[in-house]
């Protein structure tokens, strides 16, 4: 009887073929946020470790547990910096860490994450997102960058254009000055916070548009002149110029 049990456990082995290799070890930490934005880090951190699949995962409430409360805190708030990771993440005896630093700043959050060599603290993959509080996509953007940050390399990028009918007007990108129209500008994929400004045109706030990788994304803005009656003295102006109004 013995010998037939053991005769179908071979059996079933070599059906089964050759074991499969376990994936790398892969700690998944908290995102860095200030306290009103804990529970909300915290929770995106959970999706990316259960969606890390091909990697033995310690998800955020294992990593606290075996490191402690106040070692893991100082480990959270390496936020998206790959050496500090590997430096107080030592004790996790993983291969791979990701951390990451979540904030709000005016109408949009801003996400970074990094995907780290736990044993060099070199960068192995990086995901930076900005996205509008009022869209309601925060979850859904980092879940769906989650595979691009644990497949490392770079982020694929796309090209924004921005004209404008009258030429040298100042064009912010995700809150940073980035040149003047005609511009062409390098962006990784996603949603970007787009501003333009230039001095005697009405003030406007600013458009998300979405780029999508490897593709060139026009924008031309309307821009509405400010009558002469109500624009500002000379004396009085600040030279800063006016937002342009602008639509998709």
């Amino acid at each position: 009887m013995h010998a037939r049990l053991r005769s179908i456990a071979l059996a079933l082995a070599v059906a089964a073929g050759p074991a499969r290799a376990a994936g790398p070890s892969l700690a998944v930490v908290a995102l860095d946020a200030p306290p009103d934005l804990a529970g909300t880090a915290r929770g995106l951190a959970d999706s990316i470790a259960h969606r890390a699949s091909g990697f033995q995962v310690t998800g955020p409430d294992a990593a606290e547990k075996k490191l402690g409360k106040a070692a893991y805190a100082a480990l959270v708030r390496c936020g998206d910096d790959a050496e500090c990771l590997a430096a107080k993440g030592k004790k996790l005896e993983v291969e791979r860490i990701v951390g990451g630093r979540l904030a709000k700043r005016g109408n949009a959050y801003r996400v970074a994450l990094v995907h780290a060599d736990a044993a060099t603290g070199a960068r192995i993959g990086g995901v930076e997102r900005e996205i509008a509080v009022a869209s309601r996509r925060l979850q859904k953007d980092v879940v769906e960058a989650t595979p691009a940050l644990l497949q490392g390399g770079q982020e694929p990028t796309g090209v924004l254009r921005v004209v404008t009918d009258a030429p040298g007007a100042q064009v912010t990108v995700d809150d940073v000055v980035v040149g003047k129209t005609p511009i062409a500008h390098v962006v990784k994929q996603g949603r970007h916070k787009v501003k333009v400004a230039l001095p005697g045109f009405v003030d406007a706030e600013p458009v998300w548009l979405e780029v999508p990788a490897g593709a060139i994304v026009e924008h031309r803005p309307r821009m509405y002149r400010v009558p002469a009656r109500d624009r500002p003295n000379a004396a009085g102006a600040e030279g800063n110029g006016s937002a342009v109004q602008v639509s998709k």
